[in-house]
């Protein structure tokens, strides 16, 4: 099998880091909502839900296209590994 090369090992870590932090940002901002919607109450909830699940189309089409792009490198660096068995 052959070797990756340490360029693209760092990388790729690289890349496994940013997303890593960036779900983290995600889930950070998801907790927010959450403790922020337990604090209302059911009415109030229900007029907020709205605009909530609005604001979070953008982090979770960022966070779902940064997963995306990740599991497209790691795919390649294995195809790559595989045909150079």
């Amino acid at each position: 099998m052959g070797q990756i090369s340490h360029q693209d090992s760092f990388d790729f870590a690289q890349d496994v880091r940013t997303t890593c932090h960036r779900l983290n940002n995600f889930l950070t901002i998801l907790q927010c909502q959450h403790d922020y919607l337990g604090g209302l109450s059911s009415s109030e909830i229900e007029s907020e839900l709205a605009g909530v699940l609005r604001d979070l189309v953008p982090p979770i089409e960022s966070a779902t296209s940064d997963v995306l792009a990740l599991s497209k490198k790691c795919r390649d660096i294995l195809e790559s590994q595989k045909y150079e068995s």
